[in-house]
C-alpha cells in the first residue's frame, strides 16, 4: 500500500500539488531509506521534498519550440475535431457560422502558440523518475552542469509527525536530525556521486528551541515605550537586555558548529588565487594532496564516499585541529589501524611547506617585495530547507561566501537562465542605473533623512521616491526595470504590490532589500508551505536578492546597507570619501555626511576599498568586522546567484 502511494506522489505533479503532507511523506521514506542504509535512494526523496506547489506555479522554465512537446506537425484541437466530422457535419459546417467563428478561434489560439519563441515547462527535472536511482543519475547530471567552481550543499530537516498538527513557530522549535548532503564538491568531475551525512544527538532539542525563538526574543526586547524608556536607569536595562540577546546569539552559533563537528569544514568553498606563483603552488599541492589520498583509499580499498570526504578534508586540512582530524577519520572507518594511517597521512599533509613556499620565492628576503597574494574561496550554494531557513548558516563559516536557494530545480531554473554567462563561478552585472524606495510608509523619520543622504551623495542620479507609496504600475515599469532596486523601509515591500504580479514579470536586477524579516520566509496558515519575498522575485527571473531573515534596529539596518551599497557599487563621482572616513554619528543623528577627520584620501584613492564579490560583502558583514553586535549581523543573506560587479573589480582570472 505504501508504495503504491509512493508511485502515485511520484507521477506527474501530484506531490508538490498535494503540499506539505507529500512533503512530509517523502521525508518519511528519506528516512527510511537512510536507516536501512539506502543513502542514494534517501538523496532522491530529499530533494523530491524540497520542491513544492509555489515552485511548480511560478518557477516554469522556457524551452525552444523544438525542445517542447509540441511538434509542428500534430493538428491542432480544430482539425483534430473537424477531421472527426461525418460528411454531413462537414456540409452544416459550411453554413453554420456559429461554428466557424469557434473554428476560427481554436486556430488563431494554436497560430498565437506557435509564433512563440519559447514556451513553458516545469523545473522538476525529476518529474515522472519512480525509480530513486534514476532520480539520483539525473541529480547528478544537473549538478554537472553547474559551474565547477561551486560547492554545492543541501540541508533538509528530518520528518516529525507532529509538524502535520502544528502551527508555524511550533514547526521551527520541533526538533529532527538534519541532513546535509554534498551535491558537488572539487572533485565531482572524478566522483559525480553525492555524499549524504546525517547530524543527530541530544542536544539537537535544545538547538531547535533556541534557533526558534531568537527572533521573538529580539521583538521583546526592541518592543517599548518610549515614554516608559525615558530615564536612564530604564535606557540601561534596555541595552542590557540587548547585550544579553547578544551574548546569547554569540552561544548559540557556536553550538550550531559544534553540532556538525567534525564536519563543520564541508561549509568552505574551493580555494583559488589570483594569477602568480602561489597560485601554482596552491594547485600543486592541492593535486598533490588528492593523488596521495587516492595511493591511500586504493591500498586500503576505501569506497567513493569515504575517498572524497578524506579528499575534502585533506584540502582543508591546514585549518583543522589534530582533534577533528582524529575525529574524522575515526567516522570514515571503524578499522583502528586504518583510522591511525588515516590521521597520519593527514598530518604528514598538513605539517607540508606551505603553498607560497613550495615554488621557491627568492622575493621573500627582499623588504620591498610585493604582499602575497591572498586566499580566496569559490562561493557555496546552500540549498536550505524551508524549515532550516531560520537558521543562521552563514555564522558556521564567517570566511565563506553563501548564497541560498530554496531547492535543487530553483537553482537549476537560475541556472538555465544565467548560466551561459556565468564565469568563474559568477555572473557578471553592471549596476549603471537604480531605483531606491526610502520610507513609503513615512513613518521612519530617521532612516529616510540617513538612506536619502546616502544616496544624495554617493548614487546622485539614481531614481528616489522617497515618504511616498509607489503605485504598482511605478514598481514594475521603472523600479524594477533597472539593474537595481534598493528598498528601505518596514518588512519587504510586498505591501505594496502583490508577490504574484512579481512573479509574473521579467526582471534582471539585483534586489536589496533592507526591512524587517524582509526575506524570511512565513506561514500562510496552520501547515502550509513557506512563503517569501525572495520567492516571487526569483519567480521573476531576478538573479539575486539580499534580505534579512529577523528584525533589526533601523539605525543599524542604516549602517549596514549603506556598508553593503558603498561597497558593492560605484560611486557617480570619484572625488567623494569612501563611505568608512564619513563621521559615523552626525550622520546617524543629523543626516549630515562628512569625513571624520580633513586630510583623508577620496574614495578613489583609497585602496581594496571595493569588491566585485557581492557574497564577499555579506560575508564581511558576518566577520563583524563593520557592526560587531550578533543581533545586527546576523539576520542579512543573500539568496539567488552568486553576482560580481564588473564595474568595481575585475573577475578572477
Amino acid at each position: 500500500m505504501e508504495e503504491d502511494i509512493v508511485q502515485y506522489l511520484l507521477k506527474d505533479n501530484v506531490a508538490v500539488n498535494t503540499g506539505p503532507n507529500g512533503k512530509e511523506f517523502f521525508l518519511d521514506q528519506a528516512e527510511n531509506e537512510f536507516n536501512s542504509g539506502n543513502l542514494l535512494n534517501s538523496i532522491y526523496y530529499q530533494v523530491r521534498s524540497l520542491y513544492q506547489a509555489s515552485q511548480e506555479r511560478y518557477f516554469l522554465m522556457e524551452v525552444a519550440p523544438h525542445e517542447s512537446e509540441y511538434k509542428e506537425n500534430t493538428p491542432s484541437l480544430a482539425e483534430k475535431l473537424y477531421s472527426e466530422m461525418s460528411e454531413c457535419e462537414k456540409e452544416d459546417f459550411k453554413s453554420n457560422q456559429f461554428m466557424q467563428f469557434v473554428y476560427e478561434g481554436i486556430s488563431k489560439q494554436k497560430q498565437s502558440n506557435t509564433d512563440d519563441k519559447t514556451q513553458k515547462t516545469t523545473c522538476n527535472f525529476l518529474q515522472n523518475i519512480t525509480n530513486p536511482l534514476e532520480g539520483v543519475q539525473k541529480i547528478e547530471q544537473i549538478c554537472q552542469e553547474m559551474p565547477k567552481e561551486w560547492t554545492i550543499l543541501q540541508l533538509c530537516k528530518g520528518p516529525r509527525t507532529e509538524t502535520t498538527v502544528s502551527v508555524y513557530p511550533q514547526i521551527h522549535e520541533l526538533d529532527a536530525s538534519i541532513y546535509l548532503t554534498v551535491l558537488r564538491h572539487a572533485r565531482s568531475a572524478e566522483y559525480p556521486t553525492p555524499i549524504c551525512l546525517r547530524f543527530t544527538g541530544p542536544e539537537q532539542k535544545e538547538l531547535f528551541r533556541k534557533y526558534g525563538n531568537i527572533a521573538n526574543q529580539f521583538r521583546q526586547c526592541i518592543n517599548v515605550d518610549p515614554k516608559v524608556y525615558n530615564t536612564k536607569e530604564s535606557k540601561k536595562l534596555y541595552w542590557d537586555m540587548l547585550n544579553e540577546l547578544d551574548q546569547y546569539i554569540a552561544q548559540v552559533l557556536k553550538e550550531l558548529k559544534n553540532f556538525f563537528f567534525p564536519w563543520s569544514f564541508l561549509f568552505t568553498g574551493q580555494p583559488y588565487m589570483n594569477p602568480s606563483p602561489e597560485a601554482t603552488a596552491l594547485m600543486t599541492r592541492q593535486k598533490q594532496a588528492f593523488a596521495s589520498v587516492d595511493d591511500f583509499c586504493n591500498e586500503q580499498r576505501w569506497a567513493v564516499q569515504e575517498r572524497v570526504l578524506l579528499s575534502l578534508t585533506a584540502m582543508n586540512v591546514d585549518a583543522l585541529s589534530e582533534l577533528e582530524i582524529h575525529a574524522i577519520c575515526a567516522l570514515l572507518t571503524s578499522n583502528e589501524r586504518e583510522q591511525s594511517n588515516a590521521a597520519k597521512l593527514l598530518l604528514k599533509l598538513q605539517n607540508a611547506p606551505a603553498a607560497a613556499s613550495a615554488e621557491g620565492n627568492a622575493a621573500d628576503d627582499d623588504n620591498n617585495a610585493l604582499p602575497k597574494p591572498s586566499l580566496h574561496h569559490y562561493p557555496i550554494i546552500l540549498i536550505v530547507d524551508e524549515r532550516l531557513d531560520h537558521f543562521f548558516w552563514e555564522e558556521i563559516n564567517t570566511k565563506q561566501e553563501f548564497c541560498r536557494v530554496s531547492s535543487l530545480p530553483s537553482l537549476w531554473r537560475l541556472h538555465s537562465i544565467y548560466g551561459t554567462h556565468i564565469h568563474r563561478g559568477y555572473l557578471p552585472v553592471h549596476i549603471t542605473d537604480g531605483g531606491c524606495l526610502l520610507n513609503p510608509d513615512n513613518n521612519l523619520p530617521k532612516t529616510e533623512t540617513r538612506m536619502r543622504s546616502f544616496f544624495e551623495y554617493w548614487l546622485p542620479h539614481w531614481r528616489r521616491k522617497v515618504g511616498q507609496k509607489p503605485t504598482q504600475d511605478e514598481l514594475l515599469k521603472d523600479f524594477f526595470k533597472r539593474s537595481c532596486y534598493v528598498y528601505a523601509g518596514h518588512g519587504s515591500g510586498l505591501q505594496y504590490i502583490n508577490g504574484k504580479h512579481i512573479a509574473r514579470q521579467e526582471m534582471n536586477c539585483v534586489v536589496f532589500l533592507f526591512g524587517c524579516d524582509s526575506s524570511r520566509l512565513h506561514s500562510n496558515g496552520l501547515y502550509s508551505e513557506l512563503v517569501g519575498s525572495h520567492l516571487y522575485y526569483h519567480a521573476a527571473k531576478c538573479p539575486t536578492l539580499v534580505g534579512t531573515v529577523m528584525p533589526g534596529l533601523d539605525a543599524n539596518m542604516d549602517g549596514v546597507a549603506t556598508e553593503i551599497l558603498s561597497r558593492w557599487i560605484a560611486p557617480k563621482s570619484d572625488n567623494v570619501h569612501a563611505w568608512q572616513c564619513i563621521e559615523e554619528n552626525s550622520w546617524l543623528k543629523e543626516g549630515v555626511i562628512k569625513p571624520y577627520k580633513s586630510g583623508l584620501p577620496t574614495y578613489i584613492d583609497t585602496p581594496c576599498y571595493q569588491q566585485g564579490s557581492l557574497c564577499a560583502i555579506l560575508a564581511r558583514i558576518h566577520q563583524r568586522s563593520f557592526e560587531t553586535r550578533h543581533y545586527n549581523t546576523v539576520p542579512y543573506v543573500c539568496r539567488g546567484l552568486p553576482v560580481w560587479n564588473c564595474d568595481v573589480q575585475p573577475l578572477p582570472h
